[in-house]
Order: structure tokens, then C-alpha cells, then sequence
């Protein structure tokens, strides 16, 4: 695919450690039934999928300092035109075993997703042609292509076709395996 893109050490360490404290200390919300827990900045567990998610929206709030000096970063390196800068941030928190499901992001990332891998182990992030609607012919499927995103900071970025005909996934695996 020619439109993804990747840097193992995008984020200086430093940046990275300032990111994960800053997380770390953000209020935790109640459960994603609550509508009251789904507060911009806060933490929200994610009933369906066993996990941790913080939303922060641009339209409902202005990011944080530290979340825009990052989108701001993505810009300036060229992972976003200058003219529609990253608007929307989501955080996923995954725990050893935890994954996410073959999926498309909605029009809030308007054609483009960047993800950046922060202080866990490895793991592989893999995309899907989107045109499997069956589940078992997606799973009789190779993924069209695989990234080990390290968790030190690395950064994938993928626009074009990569974000309008591929699902993307990580497996709910303990440890990857390559």
C-alpha cells in the first residue's frame, strides 16, 4: 500500500514519557452505557471491548497543550496537510491480551488516522481489504499488510486507499510473535 507510512522512534523518549504521565493522571469516567463517562478527556471503559479509551474532540473542546504540540508535529513533519490538521484524538489503553477487532474509523479522523504506540510491548498491526462484510471469509483472509508498531513511540500513518478500502486490526495476543 502506498499510503501508509511509518516511523519506528517518532516521538523523542522524553515526549513519550511526558505523554504517559500526562495520560495516566486524566480522570477516570464510568462505563461507555454511561453517557455522563463519555466526557471529552476523560477515561471511559469500554464494556464491549475490555479496555480503557479518552476521547478528545476539537468540536466539543480545544485539545490539550500537549496533544496539540503533537498534532501540530504531525503537520509539520507532512502526515497531515497544513489545511486539515488532526482534529479528533482518540487514546486506547490495551493490556497484555488485548486487542481490536477488524474496523474502520468514522468521518471524525476525516481520511486519515495516525496511530502512535506508547510505553507496551510490540505488536503487529495489521490491514484488511475492506470488502469482506462476512466474517469468516475476512478470517480465510490474509491482511494485505502487517506493521510491528514498537511501543517506544513509533507512528503509522495511513491515508487514501489505505483508509478507504482497508479495516485495520491488532490481535488480542499475550505476546506477538513474528
Amino acid at each position: 500500500l502506498k499510503t501508509v507510512y511509518y516511523a519506528e522512534r517518532f516521538l523523542k523518549q522524553a515526549l513519550g514519557r511526558e505523554l504517559l504521565a500526562w495520560l495516566q493522571a486524566l480522570p477516570g469516567g464510568g462505563d461507555s452505557n454511561d453517557p455522563v463517562a463519555t466526557q471529552n478527556g476523560t477515561w471511559t471503559k469500554m464494556v464491549h471491548a475490555n479496555r480503557r479509551v479518552a476521547m478528545f474532540d476539537s468540536a466539543i473542546s480545544r485539545l490539550p497543550c500537549i496533544l496539540e504540540r503533537l498534532c501540530r508535529t504531525l503537520v509539520s513533519v507532512g502526515a497531515f496537510d497544513p489545511s486539515r490538521p488532526p482534529n479528533h484524538v482518540l487514546v486506547n489503553e490495551y493490556q497484555p491480551g488485548q486487542g481490536i477487532m477488524p474496523h474502520t474509523d468514522g468521518p471524525a479522523y476525516d481520511s486519515a488516522t495516525a496511530t502512535i504506540s506508547l510505553g507496551g510491548s510490540d505488536v503487529i498491526f495489521k490491514l484488511w481489504p475492506r470488502e469482506y462484510d462476512d466474517e469468516e471469509a475476512r478470517r480465510l483472509t490474509e491482511p494485505t499488510l502487517e506493521v510491528v508498531l514498537h511501543g517506544n513511540g513509533s507512528l503509522v500513518v495511513f491515508t487514501g486507499d489505505a483508509y478507504i478500502n482497508h479495516m485495520h486490526s491488532i490481535d488480542e495476543v499475550l505476546e506477538e510473535t513474528t
